[in-house]
């Protein structure tokens, strides 16, 4: 029944949040193929599996995304052990099948350019099926790659991955035909063993973003993710309840702990954990020889000032004491890694306090006898951790400063500004909208900095590259001052509006007159660039709008 309302609640939530949030927040499919070199001592052949991914992108620099993956024609081999004659020579391969689905992050490094590199960190279940026999494991993966822009929303990644995970080989060379004590199954048995390993992948697929803003724009999450503006330290005292699967040994319990932290900004966060179990599974301040510590990633969906939902994926492990007791006495009970992910609320109190809750699907494995099989099968166990606490964040306040400096440099360029010329106490009074108007502004003065030095050195494609960009953020400003921050029309910034052919032309006409010697500075640059493009505009009357509109200065 728990697990039934955590998945009711899950779907909920996620659907209420992304049309909630379809502004800055777009959902990602991506199917892909990979070729993997599996470790020789796992007894299975190099190969290739295929699946692919769905989830959220958050802006354009952070991914949650859920995989699916399975392997196409995969063997079974004997290759990676010192196998005498008269073992190989009877060795007979069979068909292995591998599954993997979990959850992974997705973070994309920015860059001004038709590329653009990622890293990313993940962790799910690996199913392993041969001679009859599935085997569950618990992984974790670690990747870079780059993606390249195809189209609006369409991307080409590539990426490798290094795959940690434990299994026993065992059970995909033995011969199921033959006696656990025939020669053959005895030498498996007495040479191979449950150990980890570490695989290896290169892979390739397209991805494509439905809804929210372009991937390849910056919105207000982008923002936020580039200034960290938002950054706190968290602490979370917490109470939870660990409901184990019904094939486990291990009690259910109550835990208390706490989790440590950051946010990074009002949107993303991480947190290290450590949780230990009550005794009598009741609330208690005496402990069990029980408990977990790990990691979470936490991703909200919106920001709101009522509940506001969010996604929690982490990875960790579960210690169990020698002393600890089980359901039953006599049954061993072994530590191990663990997978899990989850949905929450949380329930602002204050500007730093929050109550929140959550509920999280934790994986762990077990070994489980098999009549069938050469060594013990490693199971998959389910069990539901709820878990509930008060999110104290601490942080200083520099959103004054930030903004006094912002504004302060967009002033000495002298780049538009959409503001009320009267003001009085301007720095008292900042609201979000003038913060975020200040930052276009300073990366438009940054952009324009750049454009001037690639101008004095002659180079014609960063200059082409870095005005492209410095369009890219005075649309972005622009767009902002339309939707959040209307003003008079005799207030309005002059445009000119030129097609992309006649910008190319304009480029190069400066460049070529800056090399012949004819503009001295970057001042006497930008006079004269002005005066092409009024040139340009008096002779034409009015150039018709295309794609590229440049505020010329005033």
């Amino acid at each position: 029944m728990r697990k039934t309302f955590l998945s009711v609640s899950a779907f909920v939530l996620l659907s209420v949040s992304a049309v909630a949030q379809v502004k800055d927040i777009s959902f990602a499919v991506a199917p892909t193929a990979d070729y993997v070199w599996f470790p020789k001592k796992t007894a299975v052949t190099n190969g290739f599996m295929a699946g692919g991914y769905v989830g959220f992108g958050f802006g354009r620099n952070l991914e949650l995304l859920g995989s699916y993956k399975h392997s196409i024609g995969l063997k079974s081999t004997l290759d990676g052990y010192d196998a005498p004659a008269a073992i190989s020579n009877v060795f007979e391969a069979k068909d292995v099948s591998i599954y993997r689905w979990g959850g992974e992050l997705k973070g994309n490094i920015p860059m001004a350019y038709s590329f653009q590199p990622y890293v990313t960190l993940g962790s799910g279940v690996q199913t392993i099926k041969a001679n009859d026999l599935s085997q569950n494991q618990v992984y974790f993966g670690l990747g870079i790659g780059s993606k390249f822009n195809l189209a609006r929303r369409l991307t080409l990644n590539i990426e490798a991955k290094a795959t940690h995970f434990s299994l026993d080989s065992r059970n995909i060379l033995y011969k199921p035909t033959e006696a656990n004590t025939s020669a053959y199954n005895s030498w498996i048995n007495n040479n191979v063993e449950d150990k980890s390993h570490l695989a290896w992948s290169v892979g390739a697929g397209l991805e494509l973003y439905l809804g929210g803003r372009n991937p390849n724009e910056l919105t207000e999450l982008d923002q936020v993710y580039t200034s960290l503006k938002g950054f706190k330290v968290v602490i979370e005292p917490t109470l939870g309840y660990l409901n184990f699967s019904d094939d486990s040994n291990l009690r259910d319990a109550y835990f208390g702990g706490l989790a440590l932290g950051v946010d990074f900004t009002e949107y993303i966060g991480v947190r290290g954990y450590y949780h230990r179990a009550m005794k009598d599974e009741k609330f208690s301040a005496e402990f069990d020889k029980l408990s977990i510590y790990g990691g979470d990633f936490l991703a909200r969906l919106n920001v709101a000032k009522g509940v506001v939902p969010y996604l929690q994926i982490g990875v960790g492990y579960m210690k169990v004491g020698d002393d600890y007791v089980g359901k039953v006495v006599s049954n061993t009970n072994t530590s191990g890694i663990f997978a899990k992910g989850g949905v929450g609320l949380a329930i602002p109190l204050g500007k730093r306090v929050e109550l929140f809750g959550v509920a999280n699907l934790m994986y762990t494995t077990r070994n489980e006898d098999v009549s069938s099989a050469l060594s013990s099968v490693h199971k998959l166990q389910s069990n539901v951790f709820y878990n509930a606490g008060v999110r104290i964040k601490l942080a200083k306040s520099v959103e004054k400063e930030l903004y006094e400096q912002e504004l302060g440099a967009a002033e000495a360029a002298k780049v538009w500004v959409a503001t009320p010329t009267t003001t009085t106490n301007v720095a008292s009074t900042v609201s979000p909208e003038k913060r975020n108007l200040a930052y276009y502004n300073s990366q438009i003065t940054a952009t324009e900095k750049q454009l001037q030095m690639a101008y004095q050195n002659g180079d014609t494609a960063n200059a082409n590259r870095l005005l492209k960009e410095k369009q890219q953020w005075e649309n972005l400003r622009n767009t902002y001052v339309a939707e959040r921050l209307p003003y008079p029309a005799s207030e309005q910034v002059r445009l000119v509006r030129m097609t992309p052919e006649e910008l190319q032309q304009l480029i190069n006409d400066v460049v070529k007159r800056i090399r012949e010697g004819e503009v001295k500075s970057p001042e006497q640059r930008i006079d004269r660039l002005e005066k092409l493009l009024l040139e340009m505009q008096d002779s034409k009357g009015e150039i018709q709008e295309e794609k590229i509109e440049i505020p010329a200065s005033k």
